[in-house]
């Protein structure tokens, strides 16, 4: 039969529709008139009070009893109405029970925030995993998964802990593959300091069975609001306060950074050191790379090993070479320079002739040595002239770069060979004679300072007899 109210076919014997819940059997006994029928239903206002709105030539006192089979098949519809009109109200209907959709919701979202609390703890256990963190970094160090490993480091701020830096302190590093790790807890002093854990990690490569001691500190100690992050610790890694010296005037470089005025020692600064004193913050632990450069010098490269804090390591004014360019240029202006004082000799000017040449602190050394060749050829007691170089040769033995203790000023010498003839005559004689002094020995020492080599002290050699 179909329900009258939804029109679902239901079973024949059924009594509410299982669609909607309608009822689809009326119990009427069919001897008994609608009106009894009706007052069993205590909500049901008899028949009689709404006939009156039915026409009058369809009386309900002469209708004939309502057979089930008027009810379900020929006029479903209107026994619907009828009963809606004589109650006021839908019949009771038996629906399956279900929950409110607001319970529902509930419930999905109590679900949901428990799966989310169950993955946030796994997550955050996985990430915070220090021993997975351990074979993280020896997998990648190992393999060179240089981005990798240097990301897992705790560094500390240090200019000169670059990457490129970290890589070069690896350099010995195969790239083989890493597999069957595992990794145990050790005991270790370092261990037992509050927020530190110290790790063996053991691993296979094509080289056989490998260990590495891996110690690790906390980085976050809020990470995801309730785990501790561990990263690799600088403890064996990094060492501190490495003073490197290196010749005055020169300028260091440090894995391909520059090493800045900010870095130099107290001592260095106040004038009190020979050399240029740089004191690093950190270092890593290995081979870091070492330039040392200069205007007049050849690029000088090393590598310093760095083992242990407040360690020290010098370079050399051996190790810095002059630019043989340069040495040319010197040599050149040696000669200029002797020139330009036998001129100033044989045209008897004074020493302010030559002063632009000189050293400011050595003026009065050599204008001494200066006065002793003047009054050696001018003297009132002979007559001498026509000085003339006959032979100069220059030569620069020693090539390394040499500092003034006093200012730090890059000094060098010049030797010299120096021929030279010029004529005498002497009170009371008529003749002058020729002189010829051929293989002299003389030198000049320069200085560099404002911007200009300039004479710091001299021996020319020159006597006229």
């Amino acid at each position: 039969m179909f329900c009258p109210n939804c029109g679902t076919k239901n079973e024949d014997e059924a009594l509410f529709c299982g669609n909607c819940g309608t009822r689809l059997v009326i119990d009427v006994p069919q001897e008994t008139p609608v009106q009894e029928s009706v007052e069993e239903e205590p909500e049901v206002t008899p028949v009689q009070e709404n006939v009156s709105a039915e026409p009058e030539e369809t009386p309900v006192q002469e209708s004939v009893p309502v057979q089930p089979q008027q009810v379900f098949g020929q006029q479903p519809v209107q026994q619907a109405q009828f009963t809606g009109q004589v109650s006021g109200q839908q019949p009771a209907n038996k629906k399956t029970a279900r929950f409110p959709k607001g319970i529902i919701a509930i419930v999905a979202a109590g679900v949901a925030v428990i799966a989310a609390i169950i993955i946030f703890v796994c997550v955050g256990k996985n990430v915070t995993d220090y021993k997975k963190t351990a074979k993280q970094y020896v997998k990648a160090v190992a393999e060179c998964e240089w981005n990798d490993a240097y990301s897992l480091i705790n560094l500390p701020d240090g200019e000169f802990l670059t990457k490129e830096a970290f890589i070069n302190v690896h350099a010995d590093a195969t790239g083989e593959k890493v597999e069957k790790m595992v990794a145990d807890d050790i005991v270790s002093t370092y261990s037992k300091m509050p927020g530190n854990k110290a790790v063996k990690v053991g691993y296979i490569t094509d080289s056989g069975m490998q260990y590495n001691d891996v110690y690790l500190t906390v980085a976050n100690k809020h990470y995801m609001l309730f785990f501790k992050k561990y990263k690799v610790s600088a403890e064996n890694l990094v060492v501190k306060d490495v003073t490197i010296k290196v010749p005055k005037g020169l300028t260091l470089y440090i894995n391909d950074v520059i090493v800045g005025d900010g870095y130099k020692s107290d001592a260095s600064k106040n004038g009190n050191s020979s050399s240029d004193e740089y004191v690093i913050p950190y270092l890593f632990n290995g081979k870091n790379n070492i330039k040392v450069t200069g205007e007049f010098i050849e690029d000088y490269t090393t590598q310093l090993y760095a083992a242990y804090d407040e360690d020290t390591f010098t370079v050399g004014a051996y190790n810095a070479k002059y630019v043989n360019s340069k040495l040319e240029e010197l040599k050149t202006q040696a000669r200029t320079d002797v020139d330009t004082i036998i001129n100033a000799v044989q045209a008897k000017k004074d020493y302010s002739a030559i002063t632009d040449r000189v050293c400011k602190e050595e003026k009065k050394n050599i204008e001494s040595v200066y006065k002793n060749i003047y009054d050696s050829y001018n003297d009132k007691y002979k007559t001498v002239s026509d000085l003339k170089i006959s032979k100069f040769t220059a030569s620069i033995a020693d090539t390394s770069f040499r500092v003034d203790s006093d200012d730090g000023c890059p000094m060098i010498k010049v030797s010299i060979k120096l021929g030279y003839t010029y004529k005498i005559q002497y009170s009371g004689s008529d003749k002058a004679n020729e002189k010829n002094n051929s293989n002299n020995s003389a030198y000049i020492y320069y200085k560099y300072e404002d911007g200009k080599w300039n004479i710091n002290s001299m021996y020319l050699g020159f006597g006229f007899y």
